[in-house]
């Protein structure tokens, strides 16, 4: 099964979008951090899928060390993001 670049675009987009839509809608700080996985995820298959279908000698490596930043990133986010959450409460 072969997958266009237009398909992989798309997944790309909606997760960016399901992502959005979760960090805006939740009121709670900790629960609108689940949307920054997904939208950082949608950005990491934008890249590989782009740099699979990229022209140049051998990009795939280029595109999925992008996608693994990406996701170190968000993780770093994330726990940055759930401490400054759990520092604002009260015990």
């Amino acid at each position: 099964m072969s997958v266009g670049l237009v398909a992989v675009l798309f997944v790309a987009a909606a997760l960016v979008a399901v992502g959005a839509f979760v960090a805006s809608w939740k009121r709670d700080l900790s629960a609108a951090l689940a949307g920054l996985p997904l939208m950082f995820g949608g950005a990491g298959v934008a890249f590989a899928g782009a740099a699979r279908f990229s022209a140049a000698g051998d990009p795939k490596i280029f595109g999925q060390g992008v996608a693994a930043l990406l996701a170190v990133a968000v993780l770093a986010l994330v726990a940055l993001g759930v401490g400054i959450a759990g520092r604002g409460t009260s015990r």
